[in-house]
């Protein structure tokens, strides 16, 4: 048996498509939905970098990564973020995804990878990857009927009839007041694909440089992964901020919404900053609200406004042998991880 590796523009994408949505996704989609969210999540992008794993001519693993800029110990530079790393489980035996994961390690870019499978989890200890602190998951419960659904649709698929049958009933009065910075603060909801500076960044020994290029692709999401929300925050007129959430409709449960990333130019307009964006989003009909952070700043916010803290997710970085800097991470899920899956 003869495993070729090659990068996805040597081949056919309908087959590499079928391998995702089919079997690692697990999603029923039409051709048609299917052909324009792998447009989209593969071919819209200007910062991808993807290897597969051929059989004799049929698909049988991915690896997939983004390269973004990065601002580690005050320089800028390139990091690659992992993801959609699968292969059809009688190739797993053979080290499929072991040697995709190696060519990947080979290219000179330091890698990060938060959460990932258990399988995930197991293997990069193995590889001799660096564990770095782990990144916090918040939750937010507004409506009993949204969380019902939400845990019947993940632990109990069996039950989401009856998790329909659960009154719509309100889990929190009211959010705790945070005060703006300043009597000149301002927030204003944005359109993605609208140009506007984007703000410095707080002091942080590993934190990602957003892009125009991140927004713009982020715009062109197709619907079935839900509405982007773009909150940028002013103080006496200058940028100091933006959040970016994705709400997303639960049929018969309302809206569950995530906040993906959340930049401030100081760590304390950060409390500010959480409280409008979680305001914004139950103003919009968001019946729970989810957000991973690594920053203590950010997870003390989401405490506060009364957020439970679920498990967290471990984060990896390699090469073991040349990590960034000891100090704050501001670690975020905007493009390359479980942040923006359907469920």
């Amino acid at each position: 048996m003869s495993i070729a590796f090659l990068p996805l523009g040597d081949v056919d994408p309908a087959q590499v498509r079928a391998l995702l949505v089919n079997t690692s996704w697990k999603r029923d989609w039409s051709e048609q939905l299917a052909e324009s969210y792998f447009a989209w999540r593969y071919g819209a992008r200007s910062n991808g970098d993807t290897l597969v794993a051929f059989d004799r001519g049929r698909c049988v693993g991915i690896l997939d990564s983004f390269l973004r800029p990065y601002w580690i110990g005050g320089r800028r530079e390139r990091v690659r973020e992992t993801c959609d790393w699968f292969c059809l489980p009688e190739y797993r035996s053979l080290g499929v995804g072991l040697h995709l994961m190696r060519r990947m390690m080979a290219k000179p870019e330091p890698i990060v990878v938060i959460g990932g499978t258990d399988q995930t989890q197991n293997l990069l200890p193995r590889l001799k990857w660096a564990q770095l602190p782990d990144v916090g998951n918040f939750f937010l419960g507004v409506s009993a009927r949204t969380v019902a659904g939400l845990f019947a649709q993940r632990h109990w698929p069996a039950g989401v009839s009856v998790a329909r049958v659960v009154p719509d009933i309100r889990l929190m009065r009211r959010l705790p007041h945070v005060s703006p910075p300043s009597d000149d603060s301002e927030v204003r909801a944005r359109v993605l694909g609208e140009a506007e500076p984007m703000p410095d960044l707080a002091p942080y020994a590993v934190a990602p440089a957003l892009e125009r290029a991140s927004l713009d692709w982020l715009a062109g999401a197709p619907a079935v992964l839900g509405q982007f929300v773009l909150l940028s925050f002013f103080c006496d007129g200058a940028p100091v901020g933006l959040s970016i959430s994705r709400m997303r409709e639960l049929p018969g449960f309302g809206h569950a919404a995530q906040v993906v990333h959340l930049q401030a130019a100081r760590t304390d307009l950060i409390e500010w900053m959480a409280a409008a964006t979680v305001r914004h989003l139950i103003g919009e009909g968001a019946g729970a609200i989810a957000c991973r952070s690594s920053c203590p700043a950010t997870a003390a916010a989401l405490s506060a406004l009364g957020f439970w803290r679920r498990a967290p997710s471990p984060a990896y970085w390699w090469p073991a042998v040349k990590l960034p800097p000891s100090g704050l991470l501001h670690l975020t899920t905007l493009q390359a991880d479980d942040a923006l899956q359907f469920n």
